[in-house]
Protein backbone atom coordinates (compact mmCIF):
# COMPACT_ATOMS: atom_id res chain seq x y z
CA UNK A 1 0.00 0.00 0.00
CA UNK A 2 1.06 3.70 -0.98
CA UNK A 3 2.90 6.02 1.78
CA UNK A 4 1.02 9.43 -0.04
CA UNK A 5 2.95 11.15 3.33
CA UNK A 6 6.07 9.25 2.94
CA UNK A 7 6.16 10.29 -0.87
CA UNK A 8 5.20 13.72 -0.40
CA UNK A 9 8.01 14.03 2.31
CA UNK A 10 10.47 12.52 0.47
CA UNK A 11 9.69 14.82 -2.78
CA UNK A 12 9.90 18.09 -0.36
CA UNK A 13 13.30 16.63 1.00
CA UNK A 14 14.71 16.35 -2.70
CA UNK A 15 13.29 19.39 -3.77
CA UNK A 16 15.78 21.39 -0.51
CA UNK A 17 18.90 19.13 -1.41
CA UNK A 18 18.45 20.47 -5.11
CA UNK A 19 17.31 24.09 -4.13
CA UNK A 20 20.72 23.70 -1.56
CA UNK A 21 22.70 21.96 -4.36
CA UNK A 22 21.37 24.96 -6.96
CA UNK A 23 22.07 27.58 -4.63
CA UNK A 24 25.68 26.27 -4.11
CA UNK A 25 26.35 25.96 -7.81
CA UNK A 26 25.00 29.56 -8.78
CA UNK A 27 27.06 31.53 -6.02
CA UNK A 28 30.40 30.35 -7.02
CA UNK A 29 30.95 30.79 -10.36
CA UNK A 30 35.36 29.88 -9.92
CA UNK A 31 34.13 26.69 -8.72
CA UNK A 32 36.37 27.67 -5.08
CA UNK A 33 34.24 26.55 -1.64
CA UNK A 34 35.44 26.63 1.69
CA UNK A 35 35.75 23.22 3.90
CA UNK A 36 32.14 23.61 5.31
CA UNK A 37 30.91 24.34 2.24
CA UNK A 38 32.07 21.08 0.65
CA UNK A 39 31.10 19.67 3.22
CA UNK A 40 27.68 21.04 2.98
CA UNK A 41 27.39 20.02 -1.04
CA UNK A 42 28.96 16.51 -0.22
CA UNK A 43 26.69 15.58 2.44
CA UNK A 44 23.01 16.74 0.23
CA UNK A 45 24.46 14.96 -2.44
CA UNK A 46 24.64 11.70 -0.86
CA UNK A 47 21.14 12.52 0.80
CA UNK A 48 19.77 13.22 -2.49
CA UNK A 49 21.18 10.12 -4.53
CA UNK A 50 19.77 8.06 -1.21
CA UNK A 51 16.52 9.25 -1.37
CA UNK A 52 16.49 8.69 -4.96
CA UNK A 53 17.59 5.02 -4.37
CA UNK A 54 14.82 4.84 -1.59
CA UNK A 55 12.18 6.19 -4.02
CA UNK A 56 13.33 3.44 -6.23
CA UNK A 57 12.69 0.32 -4.16
CA UNK A 58 9.67 1.71 -3.20
CA UNK A 59 8.72 1.99 -6.95
CA UNK A 60 9.88 -1.60 -7.17
CA UNK A 61 8.05 -3.10 -4.26
CA UNK A 62 4.45 -1.28 -5.76
CA UNK A 63 4.47 -0.72 -9.02
CA UNK A 64 6.29 -4.82 -10.03
CA UNK A 65 5.93 -6.13 -6.49
CA UNK A 66 9.91 -6.82 -6.58
CA UNK A 67 11.39 -6.64 -3.25
CA UNK A 68 15.15 -5.55 -3.57
CA UNK A 69 17.01 -5.36 0.11
CA UNK A 70 20.25 -3.22 -0.98
CA UNK A 71 20.33 -0.27 -2.55
CA UNK A 72 23.39 -1.21 -4.29
CA UNK A 73 20.84 -3.63 -6.27
CA UNK A 74 18.35 -1.18 -7.18
CA UNK A 75 19.54 0.19 -10.43
CA UNK A 76 19.97 -3.57 -12.09
CA UNK A 77 16.47 -3.90 -11.35
CA UNK A 78 14.91 -0.63 -12.33
CA UNK A 79 17.37 -2.03 -15.84
CA UNK A 80 15.90 -5.52 -15.41
CA UNK A 81 12.65 -4.54 -15.34
CA UNK A 82 13.23 -1.82 -18.23
CA UNK A 83 12.26 1.15 -15.99
CA UNK A 84 14.76 3.51 -17.06
CA UNK A 85 16.42 4.47 -20.62
CA UNK A 86 19.90 3.57 -20.99
CA UNK A 87 21.08 7.05 -20.73
CA UNK A 88 19.26 7.50 -17.40
CA UNK A 89 20.79 4.08 -16.08
CA UNK A 90 24.15 5.43 -17.47
CA UNK A 91 23.85 8.86 -15.12
CA UNK A 92 21.82 6.82 -11.99
CA UNK A 93 25.10 5.04 -12.42
CA UNK A 94 27.47 7.55 -12.38
CA UNK A 95 25.73 9.24 -9.25
CA UNK A 96 25.86 5.86 -7.35
CA UNK A 97 29.76 5.93 -7.91
CA UNK A 98 30.05 9.33 -7.18
CA UNK A 99 27.93 8.97 -3.97
CA UNK A 100 29.87 5.93 -3.03
CA UNK A 101 32.87 7.21 -3.45
CA UNK A 102 32.16 10.39 -1.22
CA UNK A 103 30.61 8.23 1.17
CA UNK A 104 33.35 5.66 1.39
CA UNK A 105 36.69 7.65 1.12
CA UNK A 106 35.78 10.61 2.81
CA UNK A 107 39.31 11.25 4.01
CA UNK A 108 39.90 11.80 0.16
CA UNK A 109 40.32 15.58 -0.23
CA UNK A 110 38.62 14.82 -4.01
CA UNK A 111 36.01 17.17 -5.05
CA UNK A 112 36.73 17.25 -8.66
CA UNK A 113 34.11 14.55 -9.63
CA UNK A 114 31.61 15.88 -7.47
CA UNK A 115 32.22 19.83 -8.99
CA UNK A 116 31.84 18.47 -12.25
CA UNK A 117 28.49 17.03 -11.39
CA UNK A 118 27.56 20.17 -9.78
CA UNK A 119 28.75 22.18 -12.52
CA UNK A 120 26.81 19.82 -15.23
CA UNK A 121 23.93 19.81 -12.23
CA UNK A 122 23.78 15.58 -12.99
CA UNK A 123 21.58 15.65 -9.50
CA UNK A 124 18.30 16.94 -11.81
CA UNK A 125 17.75 13.89 -12.73
CA UNK A 126 16.75 12.87 -9.27
CA UNK A 127 14.32 14.95 -9.66
CA UNK A 128 12.76 14.16 -13.16
CA UNK A 129 13.07 10.31 -12.04
CA UNK A 130 11.01 11.16 -8.73
CA UNK A 131 8.27 12.84 -10.78
CA UNK A 132 8.07 10.14 -13.58
CA UNK A 133 7.87 7.20 -10.83
CA UNK A 134 5.14 9.17 -8.86
CA UNK A 135 3.17 9.43 -11.99
CA UNK A 136 3.55 6.08 -12.48
CA UNK A 137 2.28 4.76 -9.56
CA UNK A 138 -0.84 7.58 -9.48
CA UNK A 139 -1.70 6.15 -13.03
CA UNK A 140 -1.43 2.37 -11.59
CA UNK A 141 -4.51 2.98 -9.28
CA UNK A 142 -6.51 4.34 -11.96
Amino acid sequence: MRDLNWENALYDHQHSMIKRLDSFRKQTKNGEYSRDEIMVIEHSFQLLVASMLDLAKYVLKHHYQTEVQARKDVLEALISHKDVTFEQAEQIKYLIQLRDSILHDYLEENFDNLAEAMTLKRYSLVEVLTKEWVSRLTNLEK
